[in-house]
């Protein structure tokens, strides 16, 4: 009796696992057929959406090889979104520094300016195909090394750098990193014989609101502008700006002397920039400061020293993403 029941139960367990197997196979082949319905569907489609787009791009004015080119260097829903031609669209596209979100400002500032593609790109980018002082916006972290304050950017009303530290015994103070290397920059070129002055380094925004304001009341506002910088837009509020000099005034024939000769030659060896280079006020937003110099770093300055730019240039091939 025991023999029989082990060879029943042996039986029924068997087809169980035969039932079990059985019903796993159904399924697999249920799941797969489906699969293999959605992936051609999904495919055909695909197809169709792609026919559509370039049925439109056609439309528009786009050759096929010119569809190529917005394939390879857009994203399917930006082609998507695509409604306008322009001669030029394509050379935008291909270009390193290219955003999609400012295709129609490039279109624009193209018909109302003489520039390459290169150029066009590069100012719109930068927001220089605004006015400045509008559309501003205000910097979230001031106390970023690589800052870019300008008529563009704002530093808050309150922001004060934490890391203060006087430059030597001048009486004047910067960021801690900028005054170390200011410090080790001027005992250079003293050993080199040269008379240097530290004329104006950290501004407070109020002290910079006194200052703005006597230039507007001196020039005018639009001539303010061009010399002085709103309350905010003070690079000097960063503690990262100071005012070189070899006789304690700050004038344009400081391009002449030996000291800036000097400083054109070593000053990104110690992390510093000419700010505000000649001919470059419509990039800058400010006239040419020979005595104007700004920390950014060894690595940095030595970049915009071998491309010789400026540092909205840098900032927008470098530190900006699309």
């Amino acid at each position: 009796m025991k023999k029989k029941f082990k060879f029943k139960k042996s039986v029924k367990v068997f087809f169980f696992v035969l039932l079990v197997v059985g019903i796993c196979f159904v399924a697999y082949n249920v799941i797969m057929n489906n699969d293999k319905d959605n992936n051609y569907n999904e495919g055909f489609g695909n197809n169709q959406n792609t026919d559509k787009i370039d049925e439109t791009l056609l439309t528009l004015g786009y050759s096929e090889e010119d569809i190529s080119v917005l394939k390879a260097n857009l994203s399917d829903s930006e082609i998507s979104s695509l409604d306008m031609y322009d001669d030029n669209v394509i050379s935008f596209v291909s270009n390193k520094y290219f955003n999609f979100n400012n295709l129609e400002r490039y279109i624009t500032y193209s018909k109302n300016n003489n520039y390459d593609v290169d150029e066009i790109i590069t100012h719109v980018n930068i927001n220089i195909d605004k006015p400045f002082y509008s559309e501003i916006k205000t910097i979230e972290d001031p106390s970023n090394l690589l800052v870019l304050c300008n008529k563009y950017n704002a530093l808050p009303s309150d922001y004060e750098p934490e890391d203060l530290t006087e430059v030597g015994s001048s009486g004047i103070y910067m960021r801690k990193e900028a005054a170390e290397n200011m410090y080790q920059m001027v005992l250079a070129a003293e050993s080199a014989e040269l008379n240097v002055n530290l004329v104006s380094g950290y501004r407070s925004y109020d002290y910079q609101v006194d200052l703005y304001q006597r230039h507007v009341r001196e020039r005018g506002q639009e001539e303010a502008d061009r010399v002085s910088a709103r309350a905010g837009h003070s690079e000097h509020q960063t503690g990262l700006a100071m005012d070189l000099s070899n006789d304690w005034s700050l004038e344009k024939y400081f391009e002449d002397t030996e000291l800036f000769e000097w400083l054109s030659e070593n000053d990104y060896k110690y992390g510093f920039i000419l700010r505000y280079p000649k001919d470059k006020e419509y990039l800058t937003g400010y006239d040419y400061e020979p005595w104007h110099y700004r920390y950014v770093g060894v690595e940095v300055a030595t970049v915009i020293h071998e491309e010789d730019i400026t540092y909205e240039e840098y900032v927008m091939k470098y530190l900006t993403t699309n």
